[in-house]
């Protein structure tokens, strides 16, 4: 809500008020951090022409500024992003990352989020007038909250001839996230820490590119297995998930409501298998239209992508690199030339 310039009350309404450098000493903001809560009721944006447009910010703003820019005296400005509520249909997708546009602020509830489209810079001294509170409980929480505010300015772009090869797990699997009622959903948002896209060996080699879909589960869900001593499948699951060429047969929310029905203490080799399928079932969905151009089929290197399940532990450093997660406004269709 954009509101008119008018005179506001109390410390929170020196937000709005222009400063310069040599108007007040630096400010003491040393007991300030990334994140922090602060009760204001309107920021200033700068508009088109650059005139200040009031913004309401009826829940409060959040600072977003790294805390090292937040504490040197030598700057005197900050950012900051109003808190949003979300409707509870978004609350878990936007808690994982899937939404960059928002990032999740628990410590002002469990559906506030900072709204990364409307940012201000106002004056550390003004804001110093303030009583900040903690938006996230401990330093691993800080450091997610820094990581999801970076990642809205520096998300990859994939190339414009691989999302339409990405555009059916967009539409028929993460279009499912925040919908935890069904098994798919509840999979996705529950088991599910995040869905990365590898490019073996660089996406500046150009196509074909050779893709591999990095379906990332909590450590807990998925059995730990030495290396060469993966367990034969069970033989009536075999025949459930796969075809008798090897393609798996199953819909990923079939596997979902099975792996749910698994349950985390179920048979181990069950479990390694459905996890295997589930996996084979995302990427067997990731297929462009048969009207694709010629540019777009020979995109992806053999044809297909491929998948590889996992936990955070397993994967190293450098796979994290060379792999972009994958959210429903990375799928959006590219821009017009």
């Amino acid at each position: 809500m954009i509101e008119s310039s008018v005179p506001a009350d109390a410390a929170a309404s020196e937000l709005d008020e222009p400063t310069s450098p040599s108007e007040h000493p630096p400010a003491n903001l040393s007991g300030f951090q990334q994140a922090d809560v602060l009760k204001v009721d309107r920021i200033p944006l700068s508009g088109p022409s650059g005139e200040a447009t009031w913004h309401s910010t009826p829940d409060g703003v959040v600072i977003i500024s790294q805390t090292c820019d937040v504490v040197q005296s030598s700057k005197m400005y900050l950012q900051v992003a109003p808190i949003v509520r979300l409707p509870d249909a978004l609350v878990k997708r936007a808690a994982k990352g899937a939404m960059p546009g928002y990032v999740s602020v628990p410590g002002a509830g469990p559906d506030a989020f900072a709204d990364l489209d409307h940012i201000a810079t106002v004056s550390k001294a003004h804001v110093a007038l303030l009583l900040p509170q903690r938006g996230v409980a401990n330093l691993a929480a800080l450091r997610v909250f820094g990581m999801r505010v970076g990642r809205r300015f520096s998300r990859f772009a994939f190339p414009d001839e691989v999302v339409p090869w990405l555009e059916p797990l967009k539409r028929s699997v993460i279009s499912k996230a925040g919908k935890s009622s069904s098994p798919l959903g509840h999979v996705l948002d529950e088991w599910v820490e995040s869905l990365r896209l590898e490019c073996t060996s660089s996406w500046d080699a150009g196509p074909p590119y050779q893709l591999t879909l990095l379906v990332i589960v909590k450590p807990d869900l998925l059995p730990a297995v030495d290396e060469g001593e993966m367990p034969a499948a069970p033989p009536q699951l075999k025949k459930w998930l796969w075809d008798d060429e090897g393609d798996v047969k199953q819909p990923s929310a079939a596997i979902a409501d099975r792996l749910i029905k698994s349950g985390t203490c179920g048979d181990r080799s069950e479990r390694l298998w459905l996890w295997e399928g589930f996996g084979q079932s995302l990427v067997a969905a990731c297929k462009p239209v048969p009207s694709a151009s010629g540019e777009i089929i020979g995109a992806v290197a053999d044809g297909c992508i491929d998948v590889e399940v996992c936990t955070i532990r397993d994967i190293t450093y450098e796979r994290i690199l060379r792999s972009e997660e994958i959210d429903v406004e990375h799928l959006s269709p590219p821009l017009p030339r």
